[in-house]
């Protein structure tokens, strides 16, 4: 295991001695979890791979959630979605804060309750990888089974492998589960890591995880056709992954794309035949209205398995046309044809937020990006502006802060001016008088917004370099650093020490967004995290959520998964029930708004 790791070479400068770093990220993922009694035990075959797209470990199947269900964290995984295990506790904050070389128990993932009574030949088997896009765990960390027995109520190690210092490919476990001790009900498997308590360090990811009776030993093969990479990004030529909804999409700063390419495997042993299945189904919907849907498809048939496939979507022609507000775009990809596996990975979902703002980022970070030894240190990000007029001026930049052992991170807001020669920040154009405080925001991926103190007229100019000045004199401020997205050659990165400008050698994107014309209508919103003046009951619920204000006032109710998809959203009396049969079992985000008071719980669907 190693303390702060640099991913690329460090770069000193010799008169302040600043240091462009990535760190390890924390993912926030809020969410304490129970476990099923004993009398209500699962009979096997007993599958997860992870690609229900819930954040959160399944809780029909597991007991408890501090590892992170992502698509983030992995390298050339087989299907969509992994069980990521760092130094992060349930609430994604670091399980001993500071503690970089404590090789200890970190994340754990528990299953619930089996009942393997009278079976024979069980075997456990999952597939997992060290590191990944995160820190790869050193020749101290290990990932390891243990076995729990009704007979003894002892946990028992069963498998383990140590960390290399390296990333590599994902790997096939294959564990047999005997003896009278386990072969009862009440049987309970759990995989954990032994690693740095004190953040994501220390990287595992795990993938489908697959307990049943009348196995062997070579009995690992997967047998199913999957996607193998989430939803592309629906993003324009010019790299931009959002963009300011009123500007036209045949300006300079973006083109719709044609088609959208998506990346599928057919895993296994070949059937007789091959699959045929029924590539590119899709729903295109924007602002909840169904653009265009496509179920009549080429059937495809082949015996090319464990390699990756792809097929194109076309994006459809009516698609971002002449845009009258913000908008939001989301699209569901589906196969189907001969049935065989898991059918939640059979299915991907994108989503495009066209807002005021520009982005260059996919959303997630998996490290985290800051300047240290230095105080005063300086980031600066090119954007393209030729598009954007005078009544377009900038009025802030939304950021995705990530905090490690406080959360004293002062900064300022800067905008430069291109230089006169060379591809570097010139002039400051402006500086913030204010001086702003990061927060760390929600859920993985939020970026928190931050207004100027007066709009800037960006105008003039067809490029601007936007970024921060670090204030803080105790810690360093850290933004989310995307390094499944590298910045355009047009749109460098720079950072400095208040005197002298360098060119960033970090990979990656940080997710800092500038917003024009207008504030985000939740800046003037006032958070509470916890909702004293609101019942909220049953919890967990099974049919109906009952909400009850104290105010007379009307609210607004909404319900999010937890990737952030809007599931619902209703202005209502402030006492109020809602229907939630028709809602998977899981966890899901309460959002409930009154006045300028904004409340958010998390709640569970039985």
């Amino acid at each position: 295991m190693r303390i702060k790791p640099f991913i690329l070479a460090m770069v000193v400068m010799a008169s302040a001695h600043a240091q462009e770093v990535s760190l390890p990220i924390a993912p926030s993922l809020p969410w304490t979890g129970g476990s099923l009694e004993s009398t209500d035990t699962i009979l096997p075959p007993f599958v997860d791979d992870f690609s229900r797209g819930l954040g959160i470990p399944d809780p029909a199947l597991w007991s408890d959630a501090n590892v992170w269900i992502n698509d983030a964290m992995p390298l050339y995984q087989n299907s969509v979605g992994v069980a990521t295990f760092d130094g992060c506790n349930t609430f994604g904050k670091p399980y001993v804060p500071g503690s970089t070389n404590s090789d200890t128990l970190a994340d754990v993932l528990t299953s619930n309750y089996l009942n393997l009574q009278g079976m024979s030949n069980v075997w456990l088997s999952f597939q997992y990888q060290r590191a990944g896009l995160g820190e790869a765990p050193g020749t101290n960390d290990s990932l390891v089974v243990q076995f729990y027995s009704p007979i003894t109520g002892q946990w028992t190690y069963a498998w383990g492998a140590k960390g290399t210092g390296n990333a590599d490919a994902f790997r096939t476990a294959m564990i047999p589960v005997q003896g009278a001790n386990y072969l009862q009900k009440g049987f309970r498997f759990r995989i954990a890591a032994y690693g740095a308590r004190g953040g994501a360090y220390d990287i595992w990811n795990v993938d489908y995880v697959q307990l049943d009776k009348d196995r062997n030993a070579s009995d690992s093969v997967i047998t199913e056709p999957a996607f193998a990479r989430p939803h592309p990004l629906i993003i324009g030529t010019k790299n931009y992954t959002s963009w300011p909804w009123w500007l036209d999409m045949s300006n300079s700063l973006a083109n719709r794309p044609s088609n959208l390419t998506f990346t599928y495997r057919r895993m296994g042993t070949v059937p007789s035949g091959g699959w045929s299945l029924n590539l590119g189904q899709y729903r295109w919907i924007e602002n909840g209205n169904l653009v265009q849907q496509l179920t009549a498809v080429p059937v495809i048939t082949n015996t090319q398995h464990d390699q990756d496939q792809t097929f194109d979507v076309a994006v459809p022609s009516s698609a971002l046309g002449l845009l009258s507000g913000p908008t939001v775009v989301e699209t569901e990809v589906w196969f189907d044809g001969s049935a065989a596996g898991l059918r939640s990975n059979d299915t991907v979902r994108g989503r495009l937020e066209l807002d005021n703002f520009l982005s260059l980022d996919d959303g997630t970070a998996e490290r985290a990006y800051g300047i240290e030894n230095v105080i005063g240190s300086r980031v600066a990000q090119k954007f393209i502006t030729g598009g954007l007029g005078n009544s377009d001026s900038l009025k802030g930049v939304a950021f995705n802060f990530v905090t490690f052992d406080d959360d004293n991170n002062a900064f300022k807001i800067a905008v430069w001016a291109p230089a006169d020669s060379g591809d570097a920040p010139g002039q400051l154009i402006y500086m913030s008088d204010s001086t702003y405080e990061g927060v760390r925001g929600w859920n993985i991926g939020d970026v928190m917004p931050y207004a100027l103190d007066s709009a800037v007229d960006i105008s003039a100019y067809t490029s601007v370099w936007i970024g921060y000045v670090d204030m803080s004199t105790q810690s360093t401020v850290y933004i989310g650093l995307d390094r499944h997205r590298d910045l355009p050659n047009s749109m460098p990165r720079y950072y400095g020490d208040g005197f002298n400008w360098y060119p960033s050698l970090e990979s990656g994107t940080l997710i800092m967004r500038p917003f024009f014309r207008y504030n985000p209508a939740d800046m003037s919103v006032k958070y509470s995290e916890e909702p004293v003046e609101f019942k909220i009951y049953p919890n967990p619920a099974t049919t109906a959520l009952n909400i009850e204000a104290s105010s007379r006032d009307e609210i607004v109710v909404r319900i999010l998964a937890l990737d952030g998809r809007l599931l619902y959203q209703q202005k209502t009396a402030p006492k109020t029930q809602i229907d939630i049969s028709g809602y998977a079992a899981g966890l899901y985000v309460l959002e409930i708004t009154q006045s300028d008071q904004l409340w958010r719980k998390k709640w569970m669907k039985y």
